[in-house]
C-alpha cells in the first residue's frame, strides 16, 4: 500500500481541521461537503529535505473524507467507518477494513467527535489547547496517553473561517507540516469514483 502510514498521519490533521475550525465559525448542514486543496511537507528523521506532496480533500460527514494525492503519486484514498481504501489512479485498489487498521478506528473516534463538535469527546483523548480570536486562531492537542497507538506528541490546528494549517509531530521525530486552501463548502452530489469509495467505506 503506497504511503499508508503517511496517508493516515495527513488524514489525521484533515479529518479534525474542518470541524475544528467549526468551533470557531464554520458548520456544516445536512447534505453539505467540504472541498479544498492541500500542501503537504513529511519531514522525517535521517533526510535532509521534506518530502511534499500536493493534492485535494472532500471531507462529507457521515460518509468519509476523500484524500486525492496529485503529486508525486496520483492516488484516492477513502477513510470511514468501514475501513480505508486506497486506489492507485489507472492501478489496483486495496481495501482495509476498520478491525485489520487498530489505528483507524481511533482516527475515525476522533472524527466523529470533531464532526459532531463533541469537546468531551475531544477533552477525553487530547489536552486542548485554544488561544486567538474567531479570525485567527490556534488549536493544540496533545494526547492524554502516549501510548495510546497514535503515537502522536501534538497536533496543532491554525486557521480562521477555515483551516489555514495543521502539524502533526510524532514521538519519534517525524512530522507533517500541511497548509490548506481554497475551502469551500457545496452541496453538489458526491457520484462516480468519489461516491463509489465513499460507498466502500462509510458503513462497517
Amino acid at each position: 500500500m503506497i504511503g499508508r502510514r503517511r496517508a493516515m498521519a495527513a488524514t489525521l490533521g484533515v479529518l479534525l481541521a474542518p470541524r475544528l475550525s467549526g468551533a470557531q465559525s464554520l458548520s456544516l448542514g445536512k447534505g453539505e461537503v467540504l472541498l479544498g486543496r492541500f500542501t503537504q511537507q513529511r519531514y522525517l528523521q535521517g533526510f535532509n529535505a521534506p518530502l511534499a506532496s500536493t493534492g485535494s480533500f472532500i471531507l462529507a460527514p457521515e460518509r468519509g473524507l476523500i484524500w486525492r494525492g496529485e503529486t508525486p503519486f496520483a492516488v484516492l484514498t477513502a477513510m470511514g467507518t468501514g475501513g480505508l481504501v486506497q486506489r492507485v489512479v489507472g492501478g489496483a485498489t486495496t481495501r482495509y477494513t476498520a478491525a485489520k487498521l487498530p489505528l483507524l478506528a481511533q482516527l475515525y473516534e476522533v472524527f466523529s467527535a470533531a464532526l459532531e463538535g463533541d469537546w468531551a469527546k475531544l477533552n477525553s483523548i487530547f489536552e486542548v489547547e485554544r488561544k486567538g480570536t474567531p479570525a485567527e486562531w490556534q488549536v493544540m492537542l496533545i494526547p492524554r496517553k502516549k501510548d495510546g497507538g497514535m503515537a502522536l506528541q501534538h497536533v496543532s490546528v491554525r486557521g480562521g473561517r477555515f483551516v489555514n494549517g495543521v502539524e502533526v509531530a510524532r514521538v519519534n521525530g517525524d512530522r507533517d507540516a500541511i497548509e490548506f486552501s481554497g475551502q469551500v463548502v457545496s452541496r453538489d452530489p458526491l457520484d462516480g469514483e468519489v461516491g463509489e469509495l465513499l460507498g466502500m467505506v462509510s458503513h462497517p
